[in-house]
């Protein structure tokens, strides 16, 4: 059994559509889509002790994925606002009001903390670690690699700052980035860019386009699976828990033959969409939520 964890981000999605707040963030994403999908799973992170923060923690506990290694911070839990719109997820409130300076603070405290010895250990007892730009880890990269476990990570937009991308893929095996921005040139260009710099595999999701990866060799296309979407919220991270869950667990990146990694890759690239749809069919990324008052 695949053993996948989430170093990164933990935040609560209020749904103001309907006054319901729901269990997000990207690495914990990854970490609560692999244990629904049956693998086993852990989460390194700083949640919050309010009433938001509690009802994330004891989301995680019912779900199963381990926290033991994460932090429970004196301070409000991050979170963000959105509206779903014909199924789609469209980010913002109807308040103008910037976020709270304190949901802010939450989201530095991981690297306050850091990793320590006995946090590194945990780590390496996982197939695969997954990281995000918004995690501030990137500073441990190095390690992560030299342990020899997968390390994945994904750039959001932030693979468009000058410079990130040569400090993070020479340290990452699956390089993963939003294409939302970039014409079909400039997405090719990048993942052959991420791939030249030490990434074994580079993929580009652009939400209803689709997935492109590259793997030095050439460039694979995935559609989407059509669903009636309830709620895109979280579909880009179950795709990604996806590929990850089934391409580590299949051992892709130690696949003899081409013909072998691009079957491995074929088969990750296909469950992945058809996991993705399923996460579009539930409200939120993956259900759980809990009724808000306001959407402050």
């Amino acid at each position: 059994m695949v053993r996948m964890i989430g170093i990164g981000d933990a935040k609560m999605d209020k749904n103001i559509t309907d006054m319901i707040a729901y269990p997000g963030g990207q690495a914990m994403n990854i970490a609560v889509n692999a244990k629904l999908q049956g693998a086993q799973a852990g989460f390194i992170g700083c949640i919050g002790d309010d009433v938001l923060g509690q009802h994330l923690a004891k989301t995680l506990d019912e779900i199963g994925v381990d926290r033991s290694h994460s932090h429970i911070v004196h301070a409000d839990n991050a979170a963000t606002k959105y509206q779903v719109i014909d199924g789609e997820r469209v980010w913002g409130g109807t308040n103008p009001r910037p976020i709270s300076p304190l949901q802010m603070a939450i989201r530095f405290m991981l690297p306050f903390y850091g990793l320590s010895d006995e946090d590194m250990a945990y780590i390496k007892t996982f197939d695969a670690a997954h990281l995000c730009n918004t995690a501030h880890m990137d500073e441990y990269l190095p390690q992560l690699k030299a342990m020899g476990i997968v390390v994945s990570y994904d750039y959001s937009n932030d693979h468009l700052k000058p410079g990130l991308m040569e400090k993070v893929a020479p340290y990452v095996d699956i390089s993963l980035f939003s294409a939302s921005k970039m014409t079909g040139t400039e997405m090719m260009e990048g993942l052959v860019k991420a791939h030249t710099l030490g990434t074994r595999i580079a993929i580009a999701t652009n939400g209803g386009e689709g997935a492109t990866l590259y793997d030095g060799n050439r460039f694979y296309m995935q559609k989407p699976d059509l669903c009636d979407a309830v709620d895109t919220m979280g579909a880009g991270d179950a795709f990604i828990s996806a590929f990850l869950v089934d391409f580590v667990g299949s051992q892709g990146l130690q696949a003899r033959t081409e013909q072998q990694r691009e079957e491995k890759i074929r088969h990750a690239l296909g469950y992945a969409s058809s996991w993705a749809a399923k996460a579009c069919m539930r409200p939120g990324a993956f259900g759980h939520g809990c009724k808000i008052a306001s959407e402050d």
